[in-house]
């Protein structure tokens, strides 16, 4: 009697330990694909790349074997140039440039026009990828726009470069220093300048809403 008990026991104690097993997690996006704990996790990463991922679970659902998860997950984009927010209306805060040819460039020789500056460095793809929109815009503005092209690169890189490449801009050259000013790390970084030197507006790759070669930004400017 006491080894059937025993029996018994052990039986009931073996349904337990398997009613107790620990069930699997599945996300369901709004579409119906269900994903693995595994996968919805590497989409999370692959989403974080872009900027904050913001994540709501919907609502739970507890199955025999598994609880199904209904998400929504989004990302806030993160503005790279944020930065630059804080220097609208404030004049450019260079000071020590030297151009292509080893000249003092003095920044308040761009007063009395609109002024597009440009940052850039020879191994930036997108940088080189909207160079020839911006020689568009100098060859449309001419001499009724001042067009400022700033790198951290040497003179000897931004010569190579030159032999290869069109890039219509005046060229500052070894301007780490200044470009730290605004904190900025994210290229290219266009910034409109009106008649006083004073910043305006800024983007990152040029619009490429350039009806008749034409700007909006300098338009406003001009």
């Amino acid at each position: 009697m006491k080894k059937t008990f025993l029996i018994i026991l052990s039986t009931a104690f073996l349904f337990s330990c398997k009613g107790e097993k620990t069930k699997e997690t599945f996300y369901q996006a709004s579409n119906g694909k269900i994903f693995t704990s595994t996968e919805y996790e590497d989409i999370k990463v692959k989403m974080s790349k872009r900027g904050e991922i913001q994540e709501e679970i919907l609502s739970t659902t507890v199955r025999n074997d598994s609880v199904i998860k209904l998400f929504k997950t989004t990302v806030k984009e993160v503005n790279p140039y944020a930065e630059m927010n804080n220097f609208i209306g404030k004049k450019l805060p260079f000071e020590n440039l030297i151009d292509i040819n080893g000249n003092e460039f003095k920044i308040e020789s761009l007063k009395g026009k609109p002024t597009l500056i440009n940052l850039w460095f020879v191994n930036c793809p997108p940088c080189i990828e909207e160079m020839p929109q911006l020689n568009k815009l100098k060859k449309h503005y001419g001499e009724s726009v001042n067009f400022l092209a700033v790198t951290f690169n040497n003179k000897k890189k931004v010569d190579d470069f030159l032999l290869k490449k069109t890039f219509s801009f005046t060229h500052i050259v070894d301007a780490q220093i200044e470009i730290d000013k605004l904190n900025n790390k994210s290229y290219p970084l266009n910034i409109y300048l009106d008649k006083d030197g004073i910043i305006q507006s800024y983007e990152g790759f040029l619009s490429k809403d350039l009806a008749g070669g034409k700007n909006k930004e300098l338009e406003n400017l001009l």
